[in-house]
């Protein structure tokens, strides 16, 4: 009898013991952002767990840009949090060449990337159409989209202007858009749109 009140005794301490522990957080700061190709150690600068456990992260592919979502783990306590990967390294001085409804054209085009100031995913492509006509793209993933706009070439008139493209990482890890298909909606419902195939090369 003297044992089996023991024994109680032991179990109601350890489960009173083991209430009082106190609840692991992991906290992070408020914001992280962090460019192509960063690591691990860069998404967990400024994160820890309240009991100094070793915290992970897991879900991020470095590869890619805009929002993704990672995950934090300390022993048995997770925590979901959005990061955002900037598309800096995509700026640069690029050649580009273009094919409209399939005839390649032969002249070899030169454009500039640069990075927005107001939105860590999206860049700005100067002289996309081969002319003095500027194009921004928001990137997530691997891939990005034109914000639509509107043109207007002599002797066709008015023309709505959209489409998607693709980036990759270079030897080196260096970052390039790759690749580009814009359609080109003419208002002038008599004529056909074009579709723009375009290959890049980062100089």
């Amino acid at each position: 009898m003297r044992k089996g009140i023991l024994l109680l005794a032991a179990v109601a301490f350890l489960a009173t013991f083991n209430s009082c522990q106190p609840e692991v957080i992991i906290t992070t700061p408020e914001e992280i952002t962090i460019d192509l190709g960063s690591n691990d150690a860069a998404v967990l600068a400024g994160v820890e767990a309240s009991n100094k456990d070793e915290v992970t992260v897991s879900g991020i592919n470095y590869d890619h840009a805009g929002e993704q979502t990672a995950t934090f783990a300390a022993g048995d306590v997770t925590l979901e949090k959005v990061i955002k990967v900037k598309t800096d390294k995509l700026a640069g001085q690029y050649s580009y060449k273009r094919t409209i409804d399939g005839d390649l054209d032969s002249k070899i085009y030169s454009c500039t990337v640069t990075q927005s100031t107001t939105l860590f995913n999206k860049i700005i492509v100067s002289d996309l159409l081969g002319g003095a006509v500027d194009g921004s793209a928001v990137c997530q993933g691997a891939a990005f989209t034109l914000d639509a706009f509107n043109v207007e070439f002599d002797g066709l008139g008015k023309a709505a202007v959209t489409g998607t493209g693709t980036f990759e990482k270079l030897d080196g890890g260096n970052y390039q858009i790759s690749t580009a298909e814009i359609t080109i909606d003419f208002e002038d419902a008599s004529l056909e749109s074009w579709l723009i195939e375009i290959e890049f090369t980062k100089e």
